[in-house]
Formats: structure tokens, C-alpha cells, sequence
């Protein structure tokens, strides 16, 4: 056996490794649409939340905003679909589920965003959490002060 056979097969075994693993990912974490903003986070360290029940998201609080809840959903949809493989799975008025797939592992990342007004202010939720997993490595943290930096400005 040369040294070429040997870098082929491993070539091909990792290739076919990988495909395996995509294709376990996506069985395992199915895109559902969701039509609500989550009634509480998904988990410890898996899951940025900043809305009442806030999780991580040092410094971070909802946004309020005078602006009305039309405004900021096209102004949140257009800040959220600029990002790099990120797709709406739901929108409706005054919410947008959003899913995001990393770039090497394919893992499905959900971000959730809720608008509504309180005592006529226009008032922002936001959370993203992994799927899978018991850690994200900070990924939807990063995500979540990326969008509410962008959102920040509003005010």
C-alpha cells in the first residue's frame, strides 16, 4: 500500500464521516416553526436571552424603543436577514423565528425575536439557542450582541 492509497482512503473516509454526521445533525434537530416567543430559556449554557427571564446577556437588557412595532420589525428583519446564513422560518406580526446553521458542523441555531408595545413604547425580546448540545461555545451570546448593538441604536 503507497502513501497516496492511504491519504485517499482517508480522504474518503472522513468525507463520508462528515456526510454522516450532517446528515444525524439534521435528524436529530428538525427545523420546527414556531409561532410564540419561548416561555422561558432553553438551557444554561446554550441559550442568550434578553426578555424577562433573562439568561447570559451580560449588560443587556430589552430594548425600548419609541418607535411603533411595525418600524422595528422591518428594521429587525432587515439588521437579521443581513447575517450569514440566516433564514426566517416564522414571521408574523410582532414576532420572527429565525434559524441559523453554523458554517463546518452544520448545527441549527433557532433566534427568536419578540416585539410588542407596553405603555406606548415599543419594547424588543430577543433569545438564540442551540438545538443540540449541552454548550455553544458562547456562538449565540455573540450572535445576540451582534443584533442588539445593530437595535441599540433605535433608542
Amino acid at each position: 500500500m503507497n502513501i497516496s492509497t492511504i491519504i485517499l482512503s482517508l480522504v474518503a473516509i472522513t468525507t463520508i464521516g462528515y456526510v454522516v454526521m450532517i446528515n444525524l445533525i439534521y435528524y436529530l434537530a428538525p427545523t420546527i416553526p414556531r409561532s410564540n416567543f419561548p416561555e422561558k430559556r432553553f438551557g444554561k449554557n446554550n441559550c442568550t436571552r434578553v426578555a424577562d427571564n433573562p439568561n447570559r446577556g451580560k449588560d443587556m437588557k430589552p430594548i425600548i424603543t419609541n418607535l411603533s412595532e411595525n418600524e422595528v420589525q422591518v428594521i429587525v428583519k432587515d439588521i437579521i436577514t443581513k447575517m450569514s446564513r440566516m433564514e426566517i422560518v416564522t414571521e408574523k406580526e410582532g414576532f420572527i423565528h429565525f434559524v441559523q446553521i453554523t458554517p463546518l458542523f452544520r448545527f441549527y441555531d433557532d433566534l427568536f425575536v419578540k416585539i410588542f408595545t407596553k405603555e406606548e413604547e415599543t419594547i424588543i425580546w430577543l433569545q438564540s439557542q442551540s438545538r443540540l448540545g449541552l454548550h455553544d461555545l458562547l456562538v449565540n451570546e455573540k450572535r445576540i450582541k451582534e443584533i442588539y448593538l445593530e437595535l441599540k441604536k433605535l433608542t
